[in-house]
């Protein structure tokens, strides 16, 4: 029997009960999964744990008696992925993987270790059924394994330094520098693409200028929180300048790019930014966007031509998007 009660097994095992003895084909069972070097833990399909194999004690320092009976949303493993977004509420893979049967499989995510540390990890979820109960399995094995020491460390440097903008809340230069670096090594290692979109404040000085810097901060943090509120769950926004902001996004396609920086200028543009003298401002970004390529060199290539076709939006007055291929 596995801590908690869950026993591993499947309705059709019964036929096979009487060659192995079904206690021994539990215990083979459980010795089975407990040599799995990668952790291994079973929920119920409230996602209360009812296994927890050695392997996962191993990986994150928790025995199955400090986590069998709690649930895997609790402040345990607290998972987030590489760009900072919390998994456990809202885009949870085992959750979804529950919901609708289909398995889940996500490349690199945080969890967080019984000592603090932060593991970078990858995670396969599945779902399966006994006796008319749902269950679901999470899989989960440290990301150097398989994606390299590389990746692994610059997924790492993440939650290792300051990484947000005190004035907007949103992550900054330092942060996305080492994002691109870690796009850029998953995309030449597992051909995971990625795109950049450069987005530029159109005429912040003129609000400086005839309102005050303390009126420009405002009109700035107005900008960012509009930018993010339109920013997709899997992609993640940057301050990067004084007045600019970097859009990392999980797009495999142009359209899907050009989505992105076409709601980021329209979003700005439909909005209204309300000075403390309570005039009414209309605010526009401009916007420059490119999928990395085969040829580019580093994630800083990808940058270097998303601002190129952020110049390009911009020589015509701005609030304006182009794409570069």
């Amino acid at each position: 029997m596995s801590p908690g009660g869950f026993r591993p097994t499947r309705p059709d095992f019964e036929r096979r009960a009487p060659v192995w003895g079904r206690r021994a084909f539990d215990r083979f069972l459980s010795d089975l999964i407990d040599a799995i070097p990668e952790g291994l833990y079973v929920t119920d399909d409230q996602r209360e744990i009812v296994f927890w194999s050695e392997g996962a004690e191993q990986v994150t320092g928790y025995a199955a008696e400090d986590v069998v009976g709690s649930h895997c949303y609790d402040d345990i493993l607290v998972h987030e992925d590489a760009f900072g977004h919390k998994l456990c509420t809202g885009s949870c893979p085992l959750e979804e993987c529950l919901a609708d049967g289909r398995p889940r499989s996500v490349s690199e995510v945080f969890l967080k270790r019984d000592d603090g540390e932060r593991l970078a990890v990858y995670v396969k979820t599945r779902r399966f059924e006994i006796d008319g109960r749902l269950y679901g399995v999470e899989v989960f094995g440290e990301l150097e394994a398989v994606a390299g020491r590389e990746v692994a460390r610059l997924i790492q440097k993440l939650s290792d330094t300051n990484v947000t903008d005190p004035l907007t809340g949103l992550f900054n230069r330092r942060y996305i520098d080492v994002v691109l670096e870690q796009q850029f090594s998953l995309y030449r290692r597992i051909g995971q693409r990625f795109g950049v979109t450069h987005i530029d404040i159109d005429g912040l000085e003129p609000v400086n200028v005839d309102f005050g810097r303390a009126t420009g901060d405002e009109a700035l943090q107005f900008v960012a929180t509009v930018l993010s509120d339109g920013t997709r769950k899997m992609d993640l926004l940057a301050r990067y300048g004084d007045d600019e902001f970097v859009v990392v996004s999980a797009a495999g396609a142009d359209d899907e790019l050009r989505h992105v920086g076409e709601r980021a200028v329209h979003s700005v543009r439909s909005s209204r930014f309300v000075t403390p003298t309570e005039e009414t401002l209309v605010m526009t970004v401009s916007a420059g966007a490119t999928l990395v390529r085969d040829d580019d060199k580093d994630g800083a290539a990808v940058l270097a031509r998303a601002g190129e076709a952020l110049d390009e939006a911009k020589h015509d007055g701005g609030d304006a998007f182009v794409l570069r291929s």
